[in-house]
């Protein structure tokens, strides 16, 4: 991918950290955030973002290309350290399409649906990039990913569904409805899911079992309506990407 970038200067800070409120159980009590600093990873369009480590991560970055012969848009992995240098760059158009979540070996990421094929879950060798294998997926348009320590978790923008994908059987575990209409972000703190819609602007939290919905985030605090916007975790903080601007934002929750 041409002109790919990273800022030497990775972490500003606009806003106190974020703050997030414990909510109710049940539908979902609201929660209300401020928001932390921004990390500026890349020109193009973020659409996955997941730590390797404290100091080292990975994007799924898209960018157009006008060169002539050449598909419209291209995608690519980028390997970034903790001054926000480039590390690694490796080309992935026509594979990957959004999403990416690390299991501490392998990396995990989504192939859209076309017209000759389902929409697929890629398993990938993080450090030869070899694909180790392809899974079919529960919907046409999957986006977003997570890992929760035992199964891959992704969510379907046009079924509205949160389903675990156990890597050990290779067979869906579990399907949920989400109060999302379409979600598209997806990550795991540890404690709960969270995933944004992309059609309403929120930000909601599932229990671990992705079963129950536990928190909104309130409007003020969180409102993307009618932007894809990716979630991540670092270990420590939660982080909004909004797939336009090359920029993650941290949330912090308590």
């Amino acid at each position: 991918m041409r002109g790919l970038r990273a800022s030497c200067s990775i972490l500003s800070v606009l806003l106190p950290f974020c703050l997030v409120a414990p909510a109710a159980a049940g539908s979902g009590g609201e929660i209300e955030v401020t928001w932390g600093d921004s990390l500026t990873v890349a020109a193009g369009e973020i659409r996955g973002l997941a730590w390797l480590d404290d100091d080292h991560y990975v994007a799924l970055v898209a960018q157009p290309d006008t060169l002539p012969d050449m598909p419209p848009l291209t995608t690519a992995l980028a390997w970034f350290d903790a001054l926000g240098n480039v590390t690694r760059e490796e080309d992935f158009t026509g594979t990957l399409s959004r999403g990416l979540a690390f299991d501490g070996k392998y990396l995990w990421s989504l192939g859209d649906a076309i017209p000759d094929a389902e929409a697929t879950l890629y398993k990938i060798e993080s450090d030869t990039l070899f694909v180790d294998a392809v899974y079919p997926t529960p919907g046409h348009r999957p986006c977003g990913l997570a890992w929760d320590g035992r199964y891959v978790w992704m969510v379907d923008r046009d079924r509205g569904r949160l389903d675990s994908f156990d890597p050990e059987t290779e067979e869906i575990s579990r399907s949920e409805l989400t109060p999302a209409f379409s979600p598209c972000g997806l990550a795991f703190d540890g404690r709960a899911f969270w995933t944004c819609d992309s059609g309403t602007g929120r930000l909601y939290r599932l229990s671990r079992g992705g079963g129950a919905w536990s928190g909104t985030v309130s409007r003020e605090g969180f409102d993307f309506r009618g932007r894809d916007v990716m979630l991540a975790w670092d270990g420590a903080s939660l982080w909004a990407v909004p797939q336009s601007g090359g920029v993650a934002r941290r949330m912090r929750i308590p």
